[in-house]
């Protein structure tokens, strides 16, 4: 991919060189004298061509009801024979393609499986799901019954007494003959007896167990959690008071210093997206909104269709409305196989109403810079119109092919829009090179070739560990590109090839630590994917001027530093004791006897006894790393590894291949504490 040629997949790229193709050369210098987003789309959709490519897909993700009836009869086998594990896969299969007629039986029976797994909570959810939805009235004594009985499991047992009273009630509705509500009824009060002269025994006891089970939790927030309120910067509330936001303009931009010794393993920044997308291979095992893994999957609360998943009905009730402004327009987008960056070009658009989109049009045409952030007006990453509108697009740097594939992709992301219920009916103008779009459709289309330019430069991978399972070490963990984001302070930070800090992932919250120690003053750089100790310079350098168009002089690259398997185990490298106003590196050999060492800058000479000394202290912390690494003690290896950081940073220099293999575990260890799934 080059500055001048933007990725295209397979989907469009016959398409698109037909678009092109029919363009006269005087008609292209008219789109590139275009100087609006919106008229750029706009002149892409004056063309006929252009709505060549399909909309709509041949097998779209909308309920089967005779495949879920299919799966539900399976799923009454395995149950039926005792294969629990089986018969939970396939009732979930079966939940997600049910409609509405069928949905309350097929949770009904998914909720026996969930109670013989003893699996209480998720039973809970589907029976009340089920009675929600319609569960028959005549059958409803049997939800009561199972109701009651998770409840038990649970040591609800003041709960599982009403229940097992409203599974008595609901015998009147039940058609079953008398023998067998005889008997039901009996059981169920010999049940009710036996909890009652438990209760009288143990009343003492279950009442501070009911004490402690209804005890509330604190209503601690994630970012809380990492900075306190009291330790978060005011301007820039996602990052902790180390953490200034700077712009220095040209090439540099905004950009994050330290405001004081930053230690490493300490957490500077924690975000939440601006908007998210997952990946189109995970939308039935993770959550459609918090991208957790699923153990017992809930359908999309529009009923209609079988596109996402998610981990628990509050979860789909809260993206419910974003879903409905979404459901018609998945199937086609996932068909296209299209980048997450028009997948989170789109839901920077959908994740609000459409009036209150429109809403931003006038406050954008009256920017003109980026607002003033100041305590009373801090720097909100949801905040669409002064935070993620204002990321860096390089439009004033991009070639007009380029510019012009990006409005080709943004004017088939509109049509999805327009053919869908996002825009209210009364701006809609027809699906045709005829039709003149409306000044709201005009200002919708401007806003995604803008996000699909910004988002070039400005997204981030969501991952998530995959460790295999029974295996206690993380030796063959590996993490995986889950989905996509946009993390609009974490987007201010520089690239380094050898970064200051690390990320990481709880739920879509991005966790940034720090990874050595970073001075007062001193830029806080992550990484843009290639790293010095894994890939050499000069392919580091050409990755990052084709995806980021920017030439890499960090340390690591102007001290052309080599591959970390290259570093000189024999080859200590200590810091002048001058200190900064020296800055010199002190090569010794690690077999020397001398221990006054002079530096050829500055003139003094440097006691380095105490730097061996670290060196001996840490090859033990390292020791006391791997073991617990091995052991899975993960928190305990953590620790120890960013201790030997600490220490190494007194006194020696970078690169350091100890130090880099430590920054490694690191990283390990942390992606360990987030996200992490077991396969």
């Amino acid at each position: 991919m080059s500055r001048s040629e933007p990725e295209i997949g397979e989907f469009f790229r016959s398409n698109l060189l037909v678009v092109r193709k029919v363009i006269r050369q005087q008609d292209f210098k008219k789109f590139t004298a275009l100087e609006s987003n919106a008229e750029r789309v706009a002149f892409i959709l004056s063309y006929s061509e252009a709505y060549q490519l399909p909309l709509e897909v041949k097998n779209p993700m909308v309920k089967d009801n005779d495949g879920a009836i299919r799966l539900k009869d399976i799923g009454n086998k395995f149950f039926g024979r005792g294969e629990f594990t089986k018969a939970l896969e396939t009732y979930s299969n079966a939940v997600l393609l049910a409609p509405l007629t069928e949905l309350s039986i097929i949770l009904a029976n998914r909720s026996a499986t969930l109670y013989h797994l003893e699996r209480y909570e998720y039973a809970l959810e589907d029976i009340e799901e089920a009675t929600r939805l319609g569960y028959p009235k005549d059958l409803s004594y049997k939800l009561e019954e199972r109701r009651a009985r998770c409840l038990l499991g649970m040591k609800k047992h003041d709960e599982a007494v009403v229940a097992f009273r409203h599974a008595l009630q609901a015998l009147d509705d039940a058609r079953m003959s008398l023998e067998r509500k005889q008997k039901f009824e009996a059981d169920i009060r010999v049940m009710l007896a036996v909890m009652d002269k438990g209760k009288q025994l143990n009343e003492a006891a279950m009442k501070n167990l009911s004490k402690i089970h209804n005890r509330q939790k604190p209503n601690v927030h994630s970012e809380d959690k990492f900075i306190p309120v009291k330790k978060r910067n005011p301007l820039y509330p996602a990052c902790s008071k180390a953490v200034e936001i700077k712009d220095e303009g040209g090439d540099v931009g905004r950009h994050a210093v330290a405001t004081r010794e930053i230690a490493p393993g300490e957490i500077v920044i924690v975000e939440r997206p601006h908007c998210k997308f997952l990946l189109a291979e995970n939308r039935l095992t993770h959550c459609h909104l918090c991208f957790a893994r699923i153990f017992v999957p809930i359908p999309a609360a529009c009923h209609t269709c079988s596109c996402v998943a998610y981990c628990s009905r509050r979860c789909r009730d809260a993206d419910a409305q974003v879903h409905s402004r979404e459901c018609k327009l998945l199937p086609a987008l996932w068909h296209s196989k299209t980048s997450i960056t028009c997948f989170l070009a789109l839901r920077a658009i959908t994740r609000r109403p459409f009036e209150e989109t429109m809403k931003l049009k006038e406050r954008l045409r009256d920017f003109k810079s980026m607002p003033k952030i100041s305590a009373e007006n801090p720097y909100r990453g949801d905040d669409y119109s002064t935070t993620f509108y204002n990321l860096v697009t390089h439009e004033d740097k991009r070639l007009p092919e380029d510019i012009f594939h990006r409005a080709y992709m943004a004017a088939w992301l509109f049509r999805l829009l327009r053919i869908g219920e996002y825009l209210s009916e009364n701006v809609k103008t027809i699906d045709s090179a005829d039709s003149k779009l409306s000044d709201e459709e005009l200002f919708i289309a401007g806003l995604l070739l803008h996000n699909l330019q910004l988002l070039q430069f400005n997204s981030h991978e969501i991952s998530e560990l995959i460790r295999p399972k029974g295996e206690k070490t993380l030796a063959k963990a590996k993490s995986m590109f889950i989905g996509g984001g946009v993390y609009p302070t974490v987007a201010m930070l520089n690239h380094s090839c050898n970064p200051g800090v690390i990320r990481y992932f709880i739920g879509t919250t991005m966790i940034v630590r720090a990874i050595r120690t970073i001075g007062a003053g001193e830029e806080i750089s992550e990484n843009y994917g290639p790293i010095f100790t894994t890939m050499p310079e000069s392919e580091r350098k050409r990755k990052l001027r084709v995806q980021y168009w920017f030439d890499c002089n960090c340390e690591a690259c102007s001290g052309h530093w080599p591959l970390l398997d290259e570093l000189d185990p024999t080859v200590l490298r200590f810091k002048c004791e001058t200190g900064p106003s020296c800055g010199n590196v002190l090569l010794v050999r690690s077999d020397t006897n001398e221990f006054m060492i002079g530096c050829a800058k500055c003139g003094k000479s440097t006691n380095i006894l105490k730097g061996l000394k670290i060196l001996q202290d840490t090859d033990a912390l390292f020791r006391t790393a791997s073991t617990n690494l091995e052991q899975g003690q993960n928190e305990q290896a953590l620790k120890a590894y960013l201790e030997i950081l600490k220490l190494l940073d007194e006194t020696l220099a970078l690169p350091i291949k100890d130090y880099h293999v430590c920054q490694q575990g690191v990283r390990l260890c942390s992606l360990a504490l987030g996200n992490v799934a077991y396969v």
